[in-house]
């Protein structure tokens, strides 16, 4: 009988485990596999971030903050995992109860019994083969295994969300769609997170705005390459799928563009910010063009003063940045006025 860790007869040179005799377990690991992506997907689901203002809010502040860093894509998935698995998780831990009280394969049940408390990770990259990445925990020093689906590891250090994963032996582990690795050359980034996390730091702002920090010292050359590879070691970008959704409503294109003339004129308007996504949740508005809503927003907002002296003052001067008719704006200006005044 030919043992699991003998080479495979078929001559690959692989361990029979991890050649043919992994054959054998093919179905019953993607019908497992499969389920937890449902579990995943369903908790998602159900905290439906395209409706949830307090992601919607932190969304803004997170953008504003990285968008000369990272793309969108990777703020959104970034946005909702520190949210719902980090900063308020009793979501989390009721739903893993719950879905652990249900009838469901015993492998699974033993795999989401791990997830009920997920962490930031930092941790350096030791070695790698064709199926997994040995990871040392900067932290801790202790030394994790996760999957890698790519082949190869664009980067020095892994960061981000991680939970146990017992698909991989005692050390296991898996990582959220937004965890990302940071190559060699951005050693204080590395080491900023590093001291920020040994003091206990878990506020997710906090942390990634060292790399936008590191972008404003030089330390980052986003025209040149990008810093951070986002770290494919998930089965299924579930929240990335979900966000593809979100990301294409009227409401957040509105906010997308304010967010833009904010930024581009150095605007200290996080009360503004903050009301405009409460009014677009709240209310209804019948625009045909999200620029329309967002000129008429920063001239709400100039009238209001919660966007500040510094940008453009003139009606005219909105509507041309936003590439449309002045005439078209007193309506929603009026409406938006009226809700930052409450």
């Amino acid at each position: 009988m030919i043992g699991r860790n003998d080479p495979c007869p078929c001559g690959s040179g692989k361990k029979y485990k991890k050649c043919h005799g992994n054959t054998a377990n093919t179905d019953i690991i993607q019908l497992v596999n499969a389920e937890l992506n449902r579990i995943e997907r369903k908790f998602i689901q159900e905290v439906n971030p395209a409706a949830n203002y307090k992601l919607t809010q932190s969304y803004q502040q997170l953008r504003t903050e990285l968008s000369s860093v990272f793309p969108d894509f990777l703020i959104n998935a970034i946005n909702i995992e520190a949210n719902v698995y980090i900063a308020e998780p009793e979501h989390w831990h009721t739903f893993i109860t719950e879905q652990s009280e249900t009838t469901m394969r015993q492998q699974v049940q033993d795999i989401i019994s791990h997830w009920a408390n997920p962490r930031y990770l930092l941790a350096h990259v030791e070695s790698t083969d064709d199926t997994s990445i040995t990871l040392k925990d900067e932290v801790s020093g202790e030394l994790f295994t996760i999957h890698n689906t790519e082949g190869s590891v664009p980067g020095e250090w892994l960061f981000g969300i991680a939970m146990p994963d017992s698909r991989l032996g005692d050390h296991g582990m898996i990582v959220k769609s937004s965890s990302l690795f940071i190559p060699k050359a951005d050693v204080k980034v590395k080491d900023a997170l590093l001291a920020k996390l040994q003091a206990g730091v878990t506020d997710t702002f906090e942390l990634y705005k060292e790399f936008s920090l590191a972008n404003h010292d030089s330390a980052i050359v986003v025209e040149d390459a990008p810093t951070v590879e986002v770290a494919s070691t998930t089965d299924e970008q579930i929240v990335a799928v979900a966000m593809q959704d979100e990301a294409s409503t009227f409401e957040d294109l509105v906010i997308e563009l304010t967010a833009k003339y904010i930024k581009e004129y150095n605007l200290e308007a996080s009360t503004f910010t903050t009301k405009l996504a409460a009014f677009l949740a709240e209310e209804t508005v019948k625009a045909k063009k999200p620029e329309t809503v967002a000129a008429s927003a920063i001239l709400a907002g100039q009238a209001t003063a919660t966007i500040p002296e510094g940008g453009l003052s003139k009606v005219k001067d909105v509507a041309e940045y936003y590439e449309v008719s002045s005439s078209t704006l007193a309506k929603y200006r009026k409406q938006i006025t009226e809700y930052l005044e409450k």
